[in-house]
C-alpha cells in the first residue's frame, strides 16, 4: 500500500494536469503519460491480489468484470481531466457563471463516478460473496481517495 501512496503522490498530478480525454496530450509527454498510467494501473491490481486472496475461480469471474468496470471509471477520469484542465485555464478570471458552472460539473462528474461504482457493486456480486464486494470496493475507495486528496492538494482555491 505504500508503494502505491508513493506512485500516486508522484504519479497523479502529472497525469491529471497533462492529459485530456479525447484529445492529443503533448506529443512529448504522451509516451511518458502511457507509461506511467500502465504503471499506476498494475499498482492499483497488485493491491488487489495481495489483499483479495481469490481462489483461481473467483479470480476468473473477477478480472473481466474489473477491466469493464475500470473502462468505465476512465472515462469519469478523462472528464475529471477536462474539468481541471479547464479550471486552471480559467483560473484567474473565474466570474460567477464560470463557477457555478464548474462546481455543477464536478458534482456531475462525481455523481456518474458514484453511478458506476453502484452499478459495478451489482456486477461484482454476480461473480463474488458479498464479503469479497466489500473488501473489494473499501480498497477500491481508499486508493480513490488517495488519488482525490493528492489532487485536491494541487489545486488552489477559487479566489
Amino acid at each position: 500500500m505504500k508503494m502505491l501512496l508513493v506512485m500516486v503522490l508522484l504519479l497523479v498530478p502529472t497525469i491529471a494536469l497533462s492529459e485530456t480525454g479525447g484529445s492529443a496530450p503533448d506529443a512529448r509527454l504522451d509516451p511518458y503519460i502511457v507509461l506511467l498510467r500502465t504503471d499506476l494501473k498494475a499498482e492499483r491490481a497488485a493491491v488487489i491480489v495481495s489483499n483479495m486472496h481469490l481462489s483461481d475461480a473467483e479470480a476468473n469471474a473477477f478480472w473481466p468484470v474489473y477491466n469493464n468496470y475500470q473502462k468505465e471509471l476512465s472515462t469519469v477520469g478523462d472528464e475529471k481531466v477536462a474539468l481541471i484542465k479547464d479550471y486552471a485555464a480559467h483560473l484567474n478570471q473565474l466570474d460567477d457563471k464560470e463557477a457555478a458552472d464548474l462546481t455543477a460539473r464536478a458534482l456531475a462528474m462525481e455523481e456518474q463516478r458514484l453511478q458506476t461504482i453502484k452499478k459495478y457493486i451489482g456486477e461484482f456480486g454476480k461473480v463474488l460473496p458479498a464479503k469479497q464486494v466489500a473488501r473489494f470496493f473499501q480498497l477500491e475507495m481508499q486508493m480513490q481517495r488517495m488519488i482525490d486528496l493528492q489532487i485536491g492538494a494541487e489545486l488552489p482555491l477559487v479566489q
